[in-house]
């Protein structure tokens, strides 16, 4: 009978044990689940600052192409603007040189 109580006791002792270790497998099970909860909330936060910071990168880029936009805009006016100057300086320079010539041609024949 004292097989038997010891047999028991040990059976007792190892149901307790497996329970520990039970009890200890769902307690790591519970933590590595909230570390991958965590982990997943963490990335997902990284992921909304990085669409975020794409969104203003996207505004910027926008807002850079709109500049040379005007910038070309301009450049096309400056352009058109020393074109017409130049057409203008071209027609000065003719009649100075009309004027010159009509000038040389009065003074032959006074």
């Amino acid at each position: 009978m004292g097989e038997t109580t010891s047999d028991a006791q040990e059976e007792q002792r190892q149901v307790s044990e497996e329970k520990r270790e039970s009890a200890e497998n769902t307690r790591l099970s519970q933590e590595e689940q909230r570390q991958i909860a965590e982990d997943t909330r963490l990335s997902q936060e990284e992921q909304r600052q990085i669409a975020e910071e794409m969104r203003d990168s996207a505004e910027e880029i926008r807002q850079i192409a709109e500049e040379m936009r005007n910038s070309a805009e301009e450049t096309r006016q400056i352009a058109e603007k020393v074109r017409v100057d130049k057409e203008e300086l071209r027609q000065a320079k003719e009649e100075l040189r009309q004027a010159k010539e009509e000038a040389r041609h009065s003074s032959e024949f006074a």
